[in-house]
């Protein structure tokens, strides 16, 4: 399998999110691992803005090493109630990153 989108940036934080009940459902969510990410994301003049992404893992305690440094990871997307959700894909790994090819 591969990704058509790859983000780089510096991981700021893991951790679980909370666990809930759907009150008008009982359906039950959260408890998923996360990541959150300050990437650089390009703009049309060349210059970059820095975005700090949330992504859904199942790698949560693997990625606790790399708080605080440079990564690489393959990222998938969904929509839910107009609301954009980021992923790394099942079987992609978050790498260090190639700290030279980073946009300053």
């Amino acid at each position: 399998m591969s990704s058509m989108f790859m983000l780089s940036g510096e991981v700021v934080n893991v951790f679980t999110s909370p666990k809930g009940v759907n009150k008008s459902t009982g359906e039950e969510f959260g408890g998923q691992d996360k990541v959150q990410i300050m990437g650089n994301i390009p703009l049309p003049s060349g210059e970059f803005r820095k975005q700090l992404v949330d992504l859904t893992t199942d790698q949560g305690e693997a990625i606790k090493k790399y708080e605080g440094k440079q990564v690489t990871c393959p990222v998938a997307f969904y929509v839910s109630k107009g609301s954009i959700g980021y992923f790394v894909p099942k079987g992609h790994q978050i790498i260090p990153a190639k700290t030279n090819n980073l946009p300053v």
